[in-house]
């Protein structure tokens, strides 16, 4: 083999590993709070420079009913914030919970 044969195939090993790479990161989310349990997409509210989801978007990632959800708010488990007549809950804070790191469901 010549220097322009092992150049070409090493351009093409490569650019094989490369489109793999793209395949195994199209396949899984970035975040865990950006797809819900339903493979929906969750988009969060911008306020006050924070991200913040809906109690839908909430419900929708967690996989529970809005009983559930009251009672993770009412025990602290799951801070929220009122904003006008909507109920709001950090992103971050959600985010934390799914990963594991927030209170108890």
């Amino acid at each position: 083999m010549n220097i322009s044969e092992l150049f070409s195939q090493a351009v093409e090993e490569r650019a094989r590993e490369i489109a793999a790479e793209i395949v195994a990161a199209q396949k899984k989310p970035q975040m865990p709070a950006d797809i819900g349990r339903n493979g929906e997409e969750i988009t969060p509210y911008l306020f006050a420079g924070e991200k913040y989801l809906s109690c839908q978007q909430v419900e929708a990632l967690l996989g529970v009913k809005y009983p559930a959800l009251w009672k993770m708010k009412k025990r602290g488990s799951l801070p929220y914030r009122k904003v006008g007549n909507r109920i709001l809950f950090r992103y971050a804070d959600v985010e934390n919970l799914v990963k594991g790191e927030g209170g108890a469901v």
